[in-house]
């Protein structure tokens, strides 16, 4: 399998780039390519932007994820970066506290739970691919516009000139998100997404640690509610916190 137009420097490369083709280099198709590496098989990843960059606002790494991803060998990354969460605690809209109970480790897992900047996850990730399968087992700036299951070509095209390659593979893994041109290919009466109704204001914002400085909180009901939770360990070791917070608001939908 080989492929041309790659970005960063491998302009005019021409390499034999093993046997999967991973479409998308965000959090799903990197770990992907991990591993398909750990297990043996050749992987490549295309992504269609330039440059990958750590964007993002929070997100909540479930012990069940965290678990493949430290059979990758990267639980001394999360820990060194995300929160370890403690305890998922249910307030109402009054601030009054309902329930809470306890997560990750303190819950019984073998594993943390880990509230982690979803940027920083990425890169991390992204690192990983980097040194463990080699720079040249990613192109930037390449999308593909068709697989051919039969004979096993994907079509790509560079972003920046329009131009044209072929790859050969084994098999084609779509991790492109809801835009995916190969998922719109194998499913093209799936329509677009449907509006869940449902908005969400979502940032972060550093201040004093609350709850401990690990816990998660969920205030209000399924139609209005606000969540917050700590995701740096930097923060945390300097005694503060950089908070996530989503505040959610059901309009319509179904």
């Amino acid at each position: 399998m080989t492929a041309a137009g790659a970005h960063a420097g491998d302009e005019g490369r021409h390499a034999d780039a093993g046997d999967v083709l991973v479409v998308g280099a965000g959090i799903g198709g990197l770990v992907t390519a991990l591993a398909l590496h750990a297990a043996g098989i050749g992987v490549r990843v295309i992504e269609s932007v330039p440059e990958v960059l750590p964007l993002g606002v929070g997100i909540n790494l479930l012990p069940h994820a965290v678990r493949e991803l430290d059979a990758l060998g990267l639980l001394p990354e999360l820990e060194a970066s995300g929160i370890a969460c403690a305890e998922l605690a249910y307030f109402t809209k009054r601030g009054e506290r309902i329930w809470a109970e306890p997560r990750g480790r303190g819950a019984g897992y073998a594993v943390p739970q880990f509230s982690i900047h979803r940027g920083e996850l990425q890169m991390l990730l992204y690192q990983a691919v980097v040194e463990r399968l080699g720079r040249g087992a990613l192109a930037l700036g390449i999308e593909a516009v068709h697989a051919d299951p039969d004979t096993g070509r994907v079509r790509l095209r560079d972003r920046d000139t329009g131009t044209e390659s072929v790859e050969q593979a084994d098999a084609v893994i779509a991790a492109d998100g809801i835009h995916s041109a190969i998922r719109r290919q194998f499913a093209p009466h799936e329509g677009l997404p449907r509006y869940s109704g449902r908005v969400l204001w979502r940032a972060t914002s550093e201040g004093a640690p609350f709850l401990g400085g690990r816990t998660m909180v969920q205030a209000g009901h399924a139609d209005q509610k606000f969540v917050v939770y700590p995701i740096s360990k930097r923060a945390h070791d300097a005694g503060r916190s950089l908070i996530n917070w989503i505040a959610e608001l059901k309009l319509g939908g179904d």
